[in-house]
């Protein structure tokens, strides 16, 4: 059964309502006459109610309305054929040498395609967490779709917010390929796509939210901080619950590396509070356990015990290594400020042994460290040693950068001579907590 739209959302349609909802109407509206013709009613004043008293411009709307009506009809039906064979298109291409994708993509019509363009570009987002190299090749073949796409009657400010998001996506790629020159160089052809795109506040948002990711892994901190901040006002004022609450995390990670735990914690309760329970379970499961992170920082660990607990159905629903790891190794943190020795060294114990199982190896010297604040505190020199003595050779091969090797090294020499204290160790773990990103701060002996 079809559900017409009310005169009040039409005059809210007039008005400006949410993003989501605008679009749900507009798809009505598209197959609907009678609806259209309301709309025009509301348009012109006709109808009863709130829009009546409105101060409209003397403007006639109609024949605007006429062709913005008139075009969309005339590409819809093939639009939703190109959805329908976008995935198809995409494996053909995948097929191919990445010579013949370039002659596909300018002599085939079938590839200028905007649903194609998109479906790659998603892809490609997808793909760089796991693969940041696959993620790129993707971005770039995203790129080329869009080049095709000047040859059809899409405009022009269109293709740019499209361009726009496959130079971010390949920025993003880079990013996490350690390429930062050429990720700021993408990103900087972002920005000028943007600027010539149709003004879209979530597109504008989202090139914000992944520059903010670049200048971060840059430790260029307060950048991030402003951009993730006008990033976050433009998803609010678009109503995009789900993009806020990830931002606000992104933030609150922001602040906690500039050694700001309290905005930190306050930021991720935010978060919390925009996410619906019952949806995202990973972002809330991501927003919660960097919450009683955030509060170990400060801490205040029955605090962060309790968030901790709260949190446990969750972590139930994601039974991977990556996740259990890191919840064994926050639930050993918390054992530890509580004084819960023997707890702590059973969870951290685990926790390393699968970091180092799984190649994690800066995560895996943190949680050493942690280990040896509970050996530390028990006065057990022989662990101590025996800690060091494991970690080092580990840490030396596996692309641990220099400047935390050799605080490594001053650990490990301390091991040797009976001098770790508690002290060293959280002095330790907060440079390598500082440094995992900035191989040129130093550590001060």
């Amino acid at each position: 059964m079809r559900v017409h739209p009310s005169d009040d959302l039409l005059r809210r349609l007039v008005e400006g309502i949410k993003a989501s909802l605008l679009r749900q109407v507009l798809r009505h509206l598209l197959e609907c006459r009678r609806c259209r013709e309301r709309l025009r009613r509301v348009l012109d004043g006709e109808e009863e109610g709130p829009a009546r008293v409105l101060a409209w411009p003397a403007r006639d709307y109609r024949p605007i309305l006429d062709r913005v009506i008139e075009r969309a009809q005339r590409a819809g039906l093939p639009l939703r054929r190109e959805q329908a064979q976008a995935p198809m298109l995409l494996g053909e291409l995948l097929l191919r040498p990445e010579s013949e994708r370039r002659r596909l993509l300018d002599e085939d019509p079938r590839f200028a395609s905007w649903p194609l363009a998109d479906l790659i570009l998603d892809r490609s987002f997808e793909a760089s967490f796991d693969d940041p190299e696959y993620g790129e090749a993707l971005a770039a073949l995203g790129l080329a779709v869009t080049d095709a796409l000047e040859r059809t009657d899409i405009g022009r400010p269109l293709i740019a917010d499209l361009r726009a998001r496959g130079l971010a996506y390949l920025a993003n790629a880079r990013r996490m390929r350690s390429d930062l020159s050429g990720a700021d160089e993408a990103m900087t052809k972002a920005r000028s796509e943007i600027a010539r795109g149709t003004g879209d506040p979530v597109e504008r948002a989202r090139l914000l939210d992944l520059e903010a990711s670049l200048r971060k892994e840059q430790r260029r901190l307060a950048d991030a901080a402003r951009l993730l901040r006008r990033a976050i006002s433009a998803y609010r004022a678009a109503e995009e619950t789900h993009s806020t609450a990830k931002a606000l995390i992104k933030l609150a990670e922001v602040q906690r590396l500039a050694g700001k735990p309290e905005e930190a914690v306050a930021l991720l309760r935010e978060a919390v509070e925009e996410l619906d329970p019952k949806q995202d379970h990973k972002l809330l499961l991501c927003a919660r356990h960097n919450l009683a992170t955030a509060l170990v920082d400060l801490d205040q660990f029955m605090e962060a015990r309790r968030v901790f607990r709260q949190t446990r159905p969750l972590y139930l629903r994601f039974p991977d290594p990556w996740t259990q790891r890191r919840r064994l190794w926050l639930a050993g943190t918390i054992d530890l400020g509580l004084g819960q020795l023997e707890a702590a060294e059973r969870r951290l114990e685990q926790a390393r042994r699968g970091f180092l199982e799984q190649e994690i190896v800066y995560d895996a010297a943190l949680v050493s460290l942690d280990l040896a604040a509970v050996y530390a505190r028990q006065g057990r020199s022989d662990d101590l040693r025996r800690l060091a003595h494991e970690m080092l050779p580990v840490f030396n091969a596996r692309g641990v950068h220099g400047e935390a090797r050799r605080a490594l090294g001053l650990f490990q020499r301390a091991a040797e001579v009976d001098l770790v204290t508690v002290g060293l160790v959280q002095r330790l773990l907060g440079y390598l907590h500082r440094a995992r990103h900035d191989p040129n701060l130093r550590f001060e002996a």
